[in-house]
C-alpha cells in the first residue's frame, strides 16, 4: 500500500469495465460508452475524440495514432494509423526548393493525418455501436465549450507565441488574443462541425470531402505541396504485433514505423542485470536505464524507418549475440558517450486504455507531435495539423530519410502484456515524446522487478537520457543527482515532469480490473 502521508493516488478497481486517460472528461466518456453497451474499441474511439477537443495541445483529428487491440481473448492486433508524407516530399525535391530543414511550424512538417482513418477502420473491424454515437460528446464539447484543466492550461500558455504565428490558429486557439486560462470555457465550433460530418459519413468525410480540401487549400497558401491524391493514399495498417518473452509473459509492440522494437530490445538488456538488491530510486538503477537508453537510441536513430522503404529483419536485433554486443557497452562506473543517438525532435502525446466486461482490451495512443502540432489550423474546418514530418531525416540513404508516401519513424507506442495463453493482463502506455520506450521499460520494471502496484509504478520518479543530458524529475534526491554526476553525467533537473502514463492490469483469477492514471497530467481512471 502507498504511504498515505506522501500524497498521491489510489489504484482504481472495477469488475465490469474500466478506462484510464489523460483527461477526466475523456475517461468519463469511455465509461459512458461502455455502460451504454459499447465495447472497448467503441469506448477508446469516443474517448480519443473527446481528447481531440479538450487536449488540443497534445492530440487532435489532425494527427496520428497507433493501437494494440485484443478482442474476444484472441491474439493482439497492431493498428498503424500514422500518416504518410505528401508524394512530392522527397530529398531531391527539398534540395531543389532550397529547403535544408523541416521547421516545426512549416507546412512541410505536416504529414497526412492518420487518426480518423484508423478510428473508422478499427470501428469497421471491431466496433459495436453506431460510429456516429462515438462523436456526440466530443462534438458537444467543441460546440458548447468545456472548462480548461490545469496541465492543459499550462501547456497552452507556454505555447502562446507559437499559436500567434498563423491567423486561423490565432483566431480559434487564442480567443481574446491570449491563451485561455485554467477553468475558462473554450470552444472550437468549426471543429464541432467537422466531428459531426465524420460521425455521419465516416473516414470519407475527412479524406474525400470538404475537410481535406480545406486542409489542402490552407497548406498550399503557406507553400505546402499536399494534394487530394495524398489524402486518398492514406490507409490504416492492421498486422500482427512484434513481441518477445518478458518475465514469463509476452510483451507486445506495434511494428515499425513505430519504435516499439526499441522497448523489446531494452527489456532484453535489462533482464541481464540483477535488480533484487537494488532500490527502485537508486542512482545505479537510473544509471543502467540511462545507458540502455543511449545504446538503444543509437540503434533506433541509425537503423530504423518505414519498413516499406527498407526491409528490416527483426530477428537480427533479438539474437543473443546482438544483445550481448549491446550489453558489453554498458559499464557500471562509466557513461557511454554516444554520438549517434541524437533525435530530430522530442514531441508530446496522449495515451489511453480501456477494458470492457468481456475483457476486450485496447491500448491506444494519439498525437499531433509537438505541442499544438505545426500550429497550422485549416481555415474553415478547425483542424489543427500535426508536424510529424520533423521526425524525418534529411540524409541520403538513411532508413528514415524523407520520401513521398513514406511514414516517418514515430515516437508513439502503445504496449500490451499477455499471459501464456496470449490473453491480455496489462495494457499500458507512457507519454512524453522520445521518453516513451524507456518510460515503458521503467513502468514494467516498477511492476515486475520492484513489486509495485499499478499506480505506484506510474508515480515513481523518472529520469531520461537524451541528446547528451540526463534529465531528472525534481522528486529525485540531490544525493542521487550528485552520484550520477560523479559517474560522468551532465545532469539537469526538469522544470516540469517527464511524460505521463496510464495502465490497466487484468487480474483474471479474481475477475478484477486495476487501473492507474498519471498525476503528471490532468487525467483519471474510472471503472464500474
Amino acid at each position: 500500500m502507498r504511504n498515505l502521508y506522501a500524497g498521491g493516488r489510489s489504484n482504481v478497481l472495477a469488475q465490469n469495465g474500466i478506462a484510464s486517460t489523460s483527461q477526466p472528461l475523456s475517461t468519463l466518456e469511455a465509461v459512458s460508452i461502455l455502460k451504454m453497451g459499447g465495447n472497448a474499441v467503441d469506448a477508446a474511439i469516443a474517448a480519443s475524440a473527446v481528447l481531440a477537443v479538450v487536449e488540443p495541445g497534445s492530440t487532435g483529428i489532425g494527427g496520428d495514432c497507433f493501437a494494440i487491440v485484443s478482442m474476444h481473448n484472441k491474439d493482439p492486433v497492431a493498428v498503424n494509423g500514422s500518416g504518410i508524407a505528401p508524394k512530392k516530399m522527397n530529398l531531391e525535391f527539398l534540395k531543389k526548393n532550397n529547403i535544408n530543414k523541416i521547421e516545426l511550424t512549416s507546412p512541410h512538417s505536416v504529414t497526412i493525418p492518420g487518426s480518423v482513418h484508423a478510428w473508422y477502420s478499427m470501428h469497421q473491424k471491431f466496433g459495436k455501436l453506431d460510429f456516429e454515437q462515438l462523436f456526440i460528446t466530443a462534438e458537444n464539447y467543441a460546440r458548447n465549450g468545456f472548462s480548461l484543466h490545469e496541465v492543459e492550461a499550462r501547456t497552452w500558455k507556454q505555447n502562446e507565441k507559437k499559436l500567434n504565428q498563423y491567423e486561423n490558429t490565432k483566431k480559434i486557439f487564442l480567443p481574446n488574443g491570449r491563451a485561455p486560462k485554467f477553468s475558462e470555457i473554450f470552444k472550437n465550433i468549426p471543429l464541432a462541425n467537422s466531428l459531426k460530418k465524420i460521425g455521419k459519413l465516416g473516414a470519407k468525410a475527412f479524406y474525400e470531402g470538404e475537410i481535406s480540401k480545406d486542409i489542402i487549400n490552407t497548406l498550399r497558401v503557406l507553400g505546402g505541396f499536399h494534394d487530394e491524391e495524398d489524402f486518398a493514399n492514406q490507409i490504416t495498417i492492421f498486422s500482427d504485433t512484434i513481441n518477445s518473452n518478458y518475465n514469463n509473459y509476452k510483451l507486445h509492440q506495434c511494428p515499425l514505423n513505430g519504435p516499439g522494437i526499441t522497448v523489446l530490445i531494452m527489456m532484453k538488456l535489462l533482464e541481464k542485470f540483477n535488480f533484487e538488491s537494488m532500490d527502485a530510486t537508486s542512482y545505479n538503477r537510473y544509471h543502467i536505464q540511462a545507458e540502455i537508453t543511449k545504446i538503444c537510441f543509437e540503434l533506433k536513430e541509425t537503423q530504423f524507418g518505414d519498413p516499406k522503404f527498407k526491409k528490416i529483419d527483426f530477428d537480427d536485433f533479438f539474437s543473443d549475440s546482438f544483445i550481448n554486443k549491446l550489453y558489453k557497452k554498458i559499464k557500471i562506473n562509466n557513461v557511454y558517450n554516444s554520438k549517434k543517438a541524437y533525435v530530430t525532435s522530442h514531441p508530446e502525446t496522449i495515451y489511453l486504455t480501456v477494458v470492457d466486461k468481456d475483457l476486450n482490451t485496447v491500448s491506444f495512443i494519439n498525437s499531433i507531435c509537438h505541442a499544438f502540432g505545426s500550429s497550422i489550423t485549416s481555415k474553415n474546418s478547425g483542424v489543427l495539423l500535426q508536424n510529424r514530418g520533423v521526425n524525418f531525416r534529411l540524409e541520403e540513404n538513411h532508413p528514415n530519410v524523407i520520401d513521398g508516401n513514406k511514414r516517418p519513424l514515430h515516437t508513439i507506442i502503445p504496449g500490451m502484456l499477455t499471459n501464456n495463453k496470449n490473453k491480455p493482463i496489462l495494457s499500458f502506455g507512457v507519454m512524453g515524446g522520445q521518453y516513451q520506450p524507456i518510460g515503458q521499460a521503467h513502468l514494467l520494471q516498477n511492476i515486475f522487478d520492484f513489486n509495485m502496484s499499478i499506480q505506484e509504478a506510474i508515480d515513481l520518479p523518472r529520469a531520461f537520457a537524451l541528446n547528451g543530458k540526463l534529465r531528472l524529475e525534481k522528486s529525485i534526491s540531490l544525493q542521487t543527482s550528485d552520484k550520477l554526476k560523479k559517474i560522468g553525467y551532465n545532469v539537469d533537473y526538469e522544470q516540469d515532469s517527464i511524460g505521463g502514463g496510464q495502465a490497466i492490469y487484468i487480474d483474471r483469477k479474481k475477475g478484477l480490473l486495476i487501473a492507474g492514471s498519471d498525476s503528471r497530467k490532468d487525467g483519471s481512471a474510472i471503472g464500474y
